[in-house]
């Protein structure tokens, strides 16, 4: 069986990475087979927009900052864990719109840290 396989489907935009530093990311994911990635934030902010975009199974973003930001906005039937440490920072899930099922089969894990900084999970517009 070819390992790489299912490596040479993927695409660029299938993955996010972000790196800022005193500044601002704003992004838009309209892959429809979100694979995760990684935001690391210092003095920074970063928004990703999931609301063109799907996932299926886990999918995690790593996410690391220091008074930095990041803001994600998710669709209403994606199950959204937070496995996130925040040191004098809060992990905010402000959706209002979720559906009542624990819809399983796309779940979005956020794993990392913040210090002095915030993350705040939204609904999509």
């Amino acid at each position: 069986m070819n390992n790489n396989a299912s490596a040479q489907t993927a695409s660029p935009d299938d993955y996010v990475s972000s790196t800022i530093v005193f500044g601002e990311m704003k992004k838009s994911i309209y892959s429809k087979n979100f694979r995760g990635g990684f935001v690391t934030n210092v003095f920074g902010s970063t928004q990703l927009d999931f609301g063109q975009a799907d996932i299926n199974g886990s999918v995690t973003i790593d996410i690391s900052q220091t008074f930095g930001e990041t803001i994600i906005k998710v669709p209403a039937d994606w199950f959204v864990i937070t496995h996130h440490a925040a040191i004098f920072a809060e992990v905010k899930d402000k959706r209002t719109d979720m559906l009542t099922a624990n819809n399983t089969e796309k779940t979005l894990v956020l794993k990392g840290y913040s210090a002095f900084g915030a993350v705040t999970i939204l609904n999509c517009a």
